[in-house]
């Protein structure tokens, strides 16, 4: 399951930035993954958000 997952990398960005520090190479492709999978189940748990056109948009189509 994908919330499983986002908690696993999540620790293993935690480690990482505590034995490389935050701004660690390791420690922020390690982010760009969790960003990635954060974002996957958000596109897949919400829809509306898979739009290109922004959900709360008041320019009328």
């Amino acid at each position: 399951m994908i919330i499983l997952m986002i908690e696993e990398k999540r620790q293993q960005m935690i480690k990482l930035a505590l034995t490389y520090g935050f701004t660690a190479k390791e420690t922020l492709q390690c982010s760009q993954e969790l960003d990635m999978l954060i974002n996957q189940y958000v596109k897949e748990t919400l829809p509306m958000f898979s739009n290109k056109e922004h959900p709360l948009s008041l320019v009328p189509k």
